[in-house]
């Protein structure tokens, strides 16, 4: 028999923490379909209502839950006073600032409209700007940066991030505080389109196969040139060996030395792909792959203390994954068996790659069947949303 008390009570408990409200979330750079905006912080929060991702650059979408907003900037600044009025039409309850000049439209949105405000923090922004600058003047960059970051997260609500070391720079002992989360980019389960329905070079693509992929930003720190010297080693001995590099460079003089080294190491391994792909079809590439390339310059600290999502998505995949040996990437693919580490020295590399390349077919299955087990299990963004929710429920 029916208990009618119980079916009420446990009614009533879910509508408690069921809510409905507007969620914005902007950005002065990533694209409104970039994966965590979009496809996780967007999707995820649809259920507690209407959400709207907002940034400078990426698709419209006016139809459908998320929606999705583009603003007229032609800088990152002066995107701030469109996203201003952007926000300020929609009234929303909730509003996520991903990067941290963005920040300073949410501080003036909190006090005019009274919403709550949640600073969304993915890498080591100050290191990032220091880098960019003189040597000299590096520490006093960083130190500048560092504290107008402080500030500005001291004026939020709540704080998330995509791994504890960047909530221990940022905030210090208040790390561990219940209103800042760590929220890692865990790959989001089914969103991968396995269907070739794509147009152009990408539909040519989805008919090869790849001996090893490597899918990110097209930076020295993040190995492009690794890669390239490895191959070089590596032709000789694997003539057919194929590597697929997806991605995009931000700096034209890398381009043009990439493009150079590729020519002068006569390279017919290496097929370049630099157009944009939609999140969902890039599970296509990485299906027709055997092995994901993670080879990092390990003495760049916001390159080797973060888990990058390319490792997780390899996993997701079932790429066994070859990786710098980092304590990170120790604990993570050494531990669980998940592929092999190297050194940074390029015959390292090109010996690690090679005992990949020669595993036996069983053993090779048996790895691969590990990398999707422990990605489904253990490494998914929907084990993340509950905390998120909570969070949310904390602060409003």
């Amino acid at each position: 028999m029916l208990d009618t008390k119980a079916i009420q009570s446990l009614f009533a408990k879910l509508e408690r923490n069921r809510i409905v409200m507007k969620i914005c979330i902007i950005s002065n750079s990533h694209p409104t379909n970039d994966v965590r905006l979009f496809y996780k912080l967007g999707i995820s929060l649809k259920q507690l209502g209407e959400v709207y991702v907002i940034s400078t650059n990426g698709m419209v979408n006016s139809s459908t839950n998320p929606y999705q907003v583009v603003v007229d900037a032609n800088s990152p600044i002066k995107a701030l006073p469109q996203l201003y009025h952007e926000v300020k039409a929609i009234k929303p309850d909730l509003l996520i600032c991903v990067e941290p000049l963005t920040m300073i439209v949410g501080i003036i949105l909190k006090k005019q409209l009274k919403l709550r405000l949640i600073m969304d923090i993915h890498e080591f922004f100050a290191d990032a700007h220091a880098e960019r600058s003189f040597w000299l003047w590096r520490p006093v960059v960083k130190a500048l940066y560092l504290g107008l970051e402080r500030f500005l997260a001291g004026r939020a609500h709540a704080v998330t991030s995509v791994n504890q070391e960047v909530l221990n720079q940022l905030l210090g002992s208040r790390a561990h505080d219940e209103r800042y989360l760590v929220l890692p980019n865990y790959p989001v389960r089914n969103v991968w389109d396995y269907q070739c329905d794509v147009p152009g070079a990408l539909e040519q693509l989805c008919e090869m196969s790849f001996d090893l992929i490597y899918a990110g930003g097209l930076t020295r720190d993040r190995g492009i040139f690794k890669i390239l010297k490895v191959a070089s080693i590596l032709k000789s001995r694997y003539p057919r060996l194929t590597i697929l590099i997806l991605g995009k460079f931000h700096d034209p003089t890398v381009e043009a030395e990439f493009h150079r080294s590729i020519n002068s190491y006569n390279l017919n391994a290496i097929i370049f792909y630099q157009e944009w792909i939609p999140a969902e079809k890039i599970g296509l590439l990485l299906k027709r792959s055997r092995f994901g390339l993670w080879l990092f310059n390990p003495k760049v600290k916001r390159i080797s203390l973060a888990t990058p999502l390319k490792v997780l998505e390899y996993l997701a995949a079932g790429l066994p994954v070859i990786s710098i040996k980092t304590p990170l990437m120790k604990s993570l693919i050494e531990h669980n068996q998940l592929g092999t580490l190297s050194s940074y020295h390029t015959l390292d590399i090109a010996n690690a790659i090679s005992r990949m390349l020669d595993l036996p077919p069983n053993e090779y299955e048996t790895m691969s069947k590990r990398c999707e087990e422990i990605a489904e299990t253990r490494f998914n963004w929907e084990s993340l949303e509950p905390k998120l929710f909570d969070l949310i429920r904390k602060i409003t």
